[in-house]
């Protein structure tokens, strides 16, 4: 194929160009594969000492504004182990925090600033390079890389169909260069499926809103309720545990997961399990309330949505490896350190071509 030596060009520079961002990123998203159980490692002071009964929801929330009386909560995590702290984010002055409350004594076990949260700072990092917005548009235009690396990378190494083994096959018996170009080839064509799947969904994750505008075009799709409240001067908030008490006698009982506020904590979204209804494993069920009378503003029900809404809602899982439990995990996980692996084994491959070339011209 004469278009062959220039895709490999392409694919060298280029790759060596965004590489050690592409290799942070792999090594970012393997750690954040087994968040949940690293967080118990890394930060133990989350693990509490389980209570003959938890507390009510508003008592553990209110011990925020207690310790810091201008904190403007934004969302509320509620662990799936009874031996764990509740998670509060919350603003002061635009800087973002995070408190951890114990669900059975209301007492403070863990309380700072974002970042000094070690996989906090892991996410933001992945996600958005620390960079807010622009860093989350960095992230797409990573991707779209990522996605002509791969296939760059197979053009050139496509060996024909009659030929399809010897595509896979490692040459131990020659130089070092040729021992890891041809792994770095066998293995790169082994895993680009996997590398592209994790490309394209980071892509529309990163581009949700317009991938939904265009699937709009064509079938009908749902968007996540932004329901607005205007104050009321001088009238009180109901306690948040009525609300959830309501969602969940709505939703079979079903766990509570996690609280949202918005709109100056005037709406508030309780989300709650939705095992019941979807295959999807981080599925919820979300009700959207009147915080000042209870009333429902909206509803956003995994399983009960269009099927475009429920393809958007999957990237997510896909993304991460929730979609097979553990097995889907691990294989993310070994893709993460492949793509390590590539980056590495990359810049060694161009650093002996270059050396080379000095020495002959030397």
């Amino acid at each position: 194929m004469a278009l062959k030596p220039t895709f490999l060009k392409l694919h060298r520079w280029i790759g060596l160009s965004v590489g050690l961002l592409l290799m942070i990123q792999a090594l970012t998203g393997v750690a954040l594969v087994f968040r949940d159980e690293l967080e118990r490692v890394v930060q133990p002071s989350l693990i509490v000492q389980v209570g003959p009964a938890a507390l009510p929801v508003q008592t553990v929330l209110d011990a925020v504004p207690a310790a810091h009386p201008k904190a403007k909560i934004n969302r509320a995590d509620f662990p799936t182990q009874t031996d764990q702290a509740v998670i509060v984010k919350w603003t002061l002055k635009e800087q973002r925090w995070l408190t951890a409350v114990d669900p059975y004594t209301g007492n403070i076990v863990r309380d700072g600033p974002q970042n000094n949260w070690p996989l906090e700072w892991v996410f933001n990092l992945h996600d958005q390079l620390l960079a807010g917005p622009a860093g989350e548009t960095l992230i797409g235009i990573e991707g779209v890389v990522l996605v002509f690396l791969i296939v760059s990378g197979l053009i050139y190494w496509w060996p024909g169909r009659k030929r399809f083994r010897q595509g896979f096959r490692v040459k131990l018996d020659g130089s070092a260069d040729i021992r890891w170009r041809t792994l770095h080839r066998a293995v790169g064509a082994g895993v680009s499926v996997l590398l592209l799947v994790s490309a394209l969904t980071g892509i529309l994750m990163v581009w949700k809103d317009p991938f939904r505008d265009v699937l709009s075009t064509f079938t009908k799709v749902e968007r996540k309720p932004s329901p607005k409240v205007a104050e009321l001067a001088g009238v009180p908030k109901l306690p948040v545990d009525r609300l959830i008490e309501n969602a969940r006698e709505s939703y079979d009982m079903a766990p509570l997961r996690q609280l949202r506020f918005s709109s100056g904590g005037r709406v508030v979204a309780v989300y709650l399990d939705s095992d019941s209804r979807t295959i999807r494993p981080d599925g919820t069920s979300q009700v959207y309330y009147n915080a000042y009378d209870g009333a429902v503003l909206d509803r956003y029900v995994a399983g009960e949505m269009a099927p475009a809404s429920e393809m958007v809602d999957w990237l997510y899982p896909v993304h991460i490896g929730l979609w097979g439990g553990l097995f889907t995990k691990l294989l993310l996980m070994l893709t993460g350190l492949t793509l390590v692996g590539m980056g590495a084994s990359g810049l060694w491959l161009w650093y002996s071509r270059t050396s080379k070339r000095r020495r002959r011209k030397a």
